[in-house]
């Protein structure tokens, strides 16, 4: 287990290096200029080119990005617009000149916004996605089973910009059935909270939840034909528990390592989601960061996500080592 973690870990730190090397050569040869956008429309061209060199943009590529590393280890001091110093501590994902901030305070500033709609979505996709794959493999070849497929057939295909566009429209503006979307901390007020989530949730669970019905129904159909299943039905077991205690379990590998993927890509930003919405999460964060040329943002959102995703991937991969017996962490 240890050496697993350790070799992990190590695979971890390579993905992040070459994710953020990635992003940083990509933005790093955009044609808009981040000293111009920092400066302002109304500087000319002895002050851009102040203003980029108190950035550092006039050093070479390579010793930016060597002092983004090191920034992420010990912290580093940063020149604001005007000169002036900008301490970073540790881990410093440098700082945005356009929201005039340091790009962790405003990835933290906005994830529990992040947060709330991934635990939302994967509520959803628990209980509409696995739940519904379960009960349609039970139920395979019913009336049942074949309305529910369709129904995850027409969610796999949807997309969440045209129904969440749709639904907003219909719950919101024309039947005021749903408040208008939003957040609200549930510190002030819970009940807020709850309502301007509700909608965002519902769609992006149901997206990705009719992914899950489908794979774990096939998994579940695949494994009940498995010779310990029927030697358990054979014993007397009961067709519930059966299925339980054993179909599930054996059934459960690839579900649980797309869950993983899934929890790990919704904590990094529903980006869709958040901008159809309007919620100000860490993938809207992105987005706007993007189309303002924010490079530092940039390279910490992306740095973000594809943290959880290494992160749950590898918690994905212990929990199926746990419930399949005939997994070895190698």
């Amino acid at each position: 287990m240890l050496t697993y973690l350790i070799r992990r870990g190590l695979q971890a730190v390579v993905v992040l290096l070459a994710i953020s090397a990635t992003a940083f050569a990509l933005f790093y040869a955009a044609p808009s200029d981040p000293a111009t956008i920092a400066c302002g429309p109304k500087c000319d061209a002895t002050q851009i080119e102040a203003v980029r060199h108190s950035m550092g943009l006039d050093q070479p590529i390579l010793t930016q990005y060597g002092d983004y590393l090191r920034g992420l280890v010990a912290g580093r001091t940063i020149s604001d617009v005007d000169g002036s110093a900008i301490a970073c501590a540790a881990p410093c994902l440098g700082y945005s000149y356009t929201l005039h901030e340091p790009v962790l305070s405003a990835i933290t500033s906005r994830f529990p916004v992040t947060l709330a709609l991934a635990g939302g979505a994967l509520a959803v996709i628990l209980v509409a996605g696995i739940g519904v794959g379960f009960v349609s493999a039970l139920r395979r070849g019913s009336v049942g089973d074949r309305l529910l497929s369709g129904f995850t057939l027409i969610g796999a295909s949807v997309q969440i910009y045209f129904l969440g566009y749709a639904l907003q429209y219909l719950l919101v503006y024309s039947t005021g059935w749903l408040p208008l979307p939003g957040y609200t901390p549930p510190g002030e007020d819970p009940a807020a909270w709850a309502a301007g989530l509700l909608l965002p949730c519902l769609v992006l669970g149901f997206v990705n939840a009719a992914v899950f019905a489908r794979l774990s129904r096939a998994q579940l159909l695949e494994v009940m034909h498995e010779g310990y299943v029927r030697t358990a039905r054979g014993k007397g077991l009961g067709t519930l528990r059966t299925h339980l205690k054993y179909t599930a379990r054996g059934a459960a590998g690839p579900v649980v390592q797309l869950l993983g993927l899934e929890v790990g890509a919704l904590l990094g930003g529903a980006f869709i989601t958040e901008t159809v919405f309007g919620l100000s999460g860490v993938g809207k964060l992105a987005v706007d960061a993007v189309t303002q040329n924010d490079l530092p943002t940039v390279v910490g959102t992306v740095l973000i996500a594809a943290f959880f995703v290494v992160v749950f991937v590898a918690v994905a991969d212990l929990v199926v080592a746990w419930l399949d017996p005939r997994v070895r962490l190698a």
